[in-house]
């Protein structure tokens, strides 16, 4: 699969385009194809935490909440498709141009960490929330709407990950 290029004015690396989302409260069809992108590459991201997780539940949580990172890109996709008619197919990894420079851990994989991870995921639905009220089209608001609901899943299954690993800790 080629390499999604990032066109003019798209951010050029991951951390420039989590800055960019989380500033964005009325998105242009730009915006959702960084959306599509960064969500797509957080598949990776949570993987990579998981491997480094000890704790089976505790990977399985963090593998679960990158499988649905996918299912939000193949949204933001369907959101394209439904504002401009144009197909935008969500970059597995190795075509992913936010992944160019490696997949790394998307959080510090303590329960400090994942609760600060939480709270980004947790933020993550009223951002979908302020898309999906501004977009101007109701079948694309209900896509955002779906994937702001899951950043809600996506924080608890982070708490959930955290209290298990403390567990561990006092056990």
């Amino acid at each position: 699969m080629p390499t999604v290029t990032l066109e003019p004015g798209m951010p050029q690396t991951i951390g420039e385009a989590f800055a960019h989302i989380g500033s964005v409260t009325s998105p242009t069809v730009m915006d959702i194809k960084v959306m599509c992108l960064v969500e797509a590459a957080s598949k990776e991201l949570y993987r990579a935490t998981a491997a480094g997780a000890e704790n089976p539940a505790v990977a399985d949580l963090l593998r679960t909440n990158g499988d649905e990172e996918f299912v939000h890109a193949r949204r933001a996709a369907a959101v394209l498709k439904v504002l401009t008619g144009e197909d935008f197919t969500p970059p597995e990894a190795d075509a992913n141009p936010y992944l160019a420079s490696g997949v790394f851990p998307i959080g510090e994989l303590t329960p400090a960490g994942l609760r600060k991870l939480s709270e980004a995921e947790f933020s993550g639905e009223t951002l979908y929330e302020g898309w999906a009220a501004s977009i101007g089209n109701d079948e694309a608001a209900a896509l955002l709407r779906a994937n702001g609901k899951e950043e809600t899943d996506h924080g608890n299954r982070l708490l959930q990950a955290a209290a298990l690993l403390e567990s561990a800790l006092a056990g």
